[in-house]
């Protein structure tokens, strides 16, 4: 079972924002078994491009977030999933991927839209 690091965006910590200095970080360590949390509503405020970045971190990707750009769940903000999904499907992501999503407009409406977009993205 792999240790995840999640990159935090610059408002919440100052240390490795990027997921490209996340994996350089991660090639500095002997363990073998540290792979990336990919937080999509981190690598929105950070990341030129979320597909190319997920498809940079490959086989060291561990665990997605997967929230919109307000922290919302998808569907809410304005984050395009298609790319992201497409480059999840080309680098043959396998993991595990949660919502981690604000509680908005309430609990029920967010789980709600939560599973749906499981549904469309991953059936």
């Amino acid at each position: 079972m792999p240790l995840l690091y999640e990159p935090l965006n610059r408002y919440e910590t100052n240390l490795l924002n990027h997921v490209d200095d996340a994996l350089s970080f991660l090639k500095t360590l002997r363990a073998q078994n540290v792979k990336l949390l990919c937080d999509l509503f981190h690598m929105n405020i950070e990341e030129a491009s979320i597909a190319d970045t997920l498809r940079l971190a490959g086989p060291q990707l561990g665990h997605i977030h997967f929230a919109d750009s307000n922290r919302h769940a998808i569907g809410f903000g304005h984050t395009d999933i298609a790319p992201v999904v497409h480059a999840l499907r080309d680098i043959g992501y396998a993991g595990y991927i949660s919502g981690e999503v604000l509680p908005l407009p309430d609990g029920d409406t967010a789980a709600k839209q939560t599973i749906a977009s499981f549904k469309r993205w991953f059936h």
